[in-house]
């Protein structure tokens, strides 16, 4: 699962060093759900600006429960100010699809040819019973620019921060 997002047309002008924020669904979007939240998701990035300069944006829904955003800092770089926009703009997603995007012990990953979202407690009941192993793989969420998203978005438990929480 290496390398997932290395062959999209959207991301080749990206810098490796873009910074990539991800936020994890509590619920599976549908594909009527995944189509409106990409045009919101484009619509936003068009017009995200840093005092005045539009940045360099682009944002994607993944695995059907988790939404990018990314930013070329080496075109202009984000400030505050912009940062809060991608809170609103986020909180508007949620309250309009009525999802919870903020919730950071959440995590996904692939068990049984599906990707599942639970929080912590969920996958450390779940290693218990064995229905996941060290061998499961998870997105990691916490990736922090463009190359390791590319690389190094989804890690097997083992090798995972996760690992050590459950």
């Amino acid at each position: 699962m290496d390398n997932l997002l290395g062959n999209n047309l959207k991301l080749a002008s990206f810098h490796p060093t873009s910074k990539v924020w991800l936020f994890t669904s509590d619920k599976v979007l549908n594909d009527s759900e995944q189509l409106s939240i990409q045009l919101d998701i484009d619509s936003f990035c068009a017009q995200w600006d840093s005092h005045g300069a539009i940045l360099k944006a682009t944002g994607f829904v993944l695995f059907s429960r988790i939404l990018m955003l990314v930013v070329d800092e080496s075109f202009h770089p984000i400030s505050g100010c912009s940062m809060d926009k991608s809170v609103a703009f986020i909180k508007m997603v949620e309250s309009k699809y009525n999802l919870s995007l903020f919730d950071r012990l959440l995590q996904s990953a692939y068990v049984n040819n599906d990707w599942q979202t639970a929080s912590t407690t969920g996958w450390s009941e779940k290693l218990k019973s064995n229905e996941i192993n060290l061998e499961t793989v998870f997105v990691d969420t916490l990736v922090k620019n463009l190359h390791d998203a590319q690389h190094h978005l989804t890690k097997k438990l083992g090798d995972f921060w996760l690992k050590r929480v459950i």
